[in-house]
């Protein structure tokens, strides 16, 4: 048997540690060479990954989603099938993981993008309504799905009609009764307590075809005999006016009269009518002048009526204002314009006259010598 020497042994150990210097040289080698390799591919794909045209695959990535690494949706590299669709991710249970629907959501089948428009934030979500079904609002605004009615509306038609009734689709307010189809009588809601504004009893007051006493005297009259206009109380006027004579309601009770116009002439048992030719406006009155002035003067009424007096002008400041010259026109008892201050004689039975005659005829009325009547006012 040989015998082992101490310099064999001491050989040996020189001969280990040489074998395992190498190694860990090798290895070190190895892993740097890997490391590098990895480096080189990451940066390949990275620079892959950037240049790449995700419009090409119908997903544009747009908000949050172009800021999410591409494993967030492609997960363990599999693009094929990635989901396009909102649901597909944002659901529990799905091989991507994304925000899902938070346990206060409203209970929906309709698909996220209906109401969730952008990419950026879930804030601000707002339904289209472009789907909804008129009078079907309870179907979704019910306190479970959505918000439903508030607790004042627990009352009349507040509780028993549809929320579009009152309420658009872009905000709960302002909220206005849609008046469109209605066939009841305004009173019905708009009364004191009722679900409508009530009218306010008013005196009259102003000077406009608007002045309007909503008093026990008009209580005859309903709302709409004035108002025609769904949108507002203001612009009401009573129409039609039908017949009979203006001053039955225009008599500074019923509605404004001639105690509002400041400076109107008085009219005694005249009508209004005779003077105010339309039923919209004051104004035109002194182009609707009587039957009894048609044709016969061209001024204006100030000019003969001054201030509020029944009586007028007489002599040649009178005269001087007519269009017609002959005498028996006011003064006839068969006479074309009927002025109650104009003396009257019949022609034909009167002092020997005859019908074709005017009352200054030669003989008559006639300012000279020989004249059987009394001279007419020079003109």
């Amino acid at each position: 048997m040989k015998r082992i020497t101490l310099d064999d042994l001491v050989a040996k150990q020189k001969l280990l540690l040489t074998m395992l210097v190498m190694l860990t040289i090798a290895l070190f080698s190895m892993f740097a060479t890997a490391a590098e390799t990895d480096a080189g591919d990451k940066t390949q794909t990275e620079r892959t990954a950037r240049d790449f045209n995700h419009l090409s695959t119908g997903f544009p990535l747009l908000g949050l989603h172009s800021t999410v690494e591409c494993a967030t949706c492609h997960v363990a590299g599999i693009f094929k099938g990635t989901p396009k669709n909102c649901a597909g991710c944002h659901t529990k249970g799905m091989r991507v993981v994304a925000t899902p629907k938070s346990l206060k959501h409203l209970v929906t089948t309709e698909p996220c993008e209906v109401c969730h428009t952008n990419a950026v934030t879930f804030y601000g979500a707002r339904y289209n309504h472009g789907k909804a079904v008129a009078g079907q609002c309870t179907t979704c605004h019910n306190g479970v799905i959505s918000t439903g009615r508030a607790a004042s509306h627990n009352t009349g038609n507040k509780l028993t009609k549809s929320c579009d009734t009152c309420h658009r689709t872009f905000a709960w307010l302002p909220a206005n009764w849609n008046h469109f189809g209605n066939t009841a009588a305004c009173v019905t809601c708009h009364v004191t307590g009722g679900e409508g504004a009530a009218y306010v009893k008013t005196a009259i007051a102003g000077t406009s075809p608007e002045a309007f006493a909503h008093s026990a005297q008009n209580a005859s009259l309903s709302c709409e005999s004035c108002h025609h206009s769904y949108s507002s109380w203001s612009g009401a006027v009573y129409s039609p006016h039908g017949s009979g004579t203006c001053s039955t309601c225009h008599n500074g009770s019923r509605a404004t009269g001639t105690a509002q116009k400041s400076g109107h002439v008085a009219i005694g048992s005249n009508d209004c009518s005779q003077c105010h030719i339309g039923t919209t406006t004051w104004s035109g009155a002194l182009g609707g002048a009587p039957a009894n002035h048609t044709g016969s003067i061209t001024a204006s009424c100030t000019v003969c009526h001054a201030g509020a007096s029944t009586t007028h002008i007489t002599g040649q400041p009178l005269h001087s204002n007519f269009a017609v010259t002959t005498c028996k026109s006011c003064h006839n008892s068969s006479r074309t314009y009927a002025f109650s201050s104009a003396q009257t004689k019949t022609l034909g039975s009167h002092e020997g006259s005859n019908a074709g005659q005017d009352c200054n005829s030669s003989g008559c009325h006639l300012p000279s010598p020989g004249r059987r009547g009394t001279a007419y006012v020079s003109w």
